[in-house]
């Protein structure tokens, strides 16, 4: 198997089947809590989600990333990015993002609710994985834009699809943050809005 294919399939695998060893909501305690929000209001925040939408766009375009990989993925059905842990951050740091990128999803314009948050560890052939998972899912049919319901012919926006943001660690130490825009092609909904435009909006 191609070496840069054995990543790819790692990073946006299929549908895992496998049971975990454990697996329990994902709960953050008072401390982690606050650091979080003095974090997230730091310049230390807005720096490295600079890095990651700059080197977002470098990948776009064919051009080597930054300081920090990201990678793409595209499909009829989703739209995603990875980004790599580096060790110019901490492990706190990345964890931080991670939870961020949640926060930034609930202040889109558009209406998102926390589906589920939880943390599973499975058992691999030669190592432990731990994801950390938050589900989001839109409000179908209303815009805190314009505070009422939206619908065109009987169609509801669906606006960016259902959001999954994971975190993966490896025997306990930080891999890589997957994100992934799940759309609906069903006729009920509206054409999804861009994923460029959603990750443009959740990292500035």
């Amino acid at each position: 198997m191609d070496f840069f294919d054995d990543i790819f399939k790692k990073l946006f695998p299929k549908r895992n089947k496998t049971i975990p060893l454990i697996k329990e909501n994902l709960k953050r305690s008072e401390k982690e809590n606050l650091e979080f929000q003095i974090w997230s209001a730091s310049g230390d925040a807005k720096y490295w989600f600079a890095r990651i939408y700059e080197s977002y766009h470098l990948k776009r375009e064919g051009q080597p990333s930054s300081d920090i990989e990201v990678h793409l993925f595209a499909s009829a059905a989703s739209n995603g990015i990875a980004i790599t842990y580096t060790n110019a951050m901490s492990s706190k740091q990345f964890r931080f993002i991670f939870d961020k990128l949640k926060e930034s999803v609930l202040k889109l314009p558009y209406p998102y609710k926390l589906y589920t948050s939880d943390r599973a560890h499975y058992e691999r052939t030669h190592y432990i994985e731990t994801i950390e998972k938050h589900y989001l899912k839109p409000v179908y049919g209303t815009s805190k834009e314009v505070g009422n319901e939206l619908k065109t012919d009987g169609q509801l926006p669906q606006f960016y699809g259902n959001i999954l943001i994971e975190y993966i660690q490896i025997d306990g130490e930080p891999s890589f943050i997957r994100l992934l825009a799940n759309i609906y092609s069903d006729r009920l909904f509206l054409d999804a809005l861009s994923f460029e435009e959603l990750v443009k909006k959740i990292l500035n």
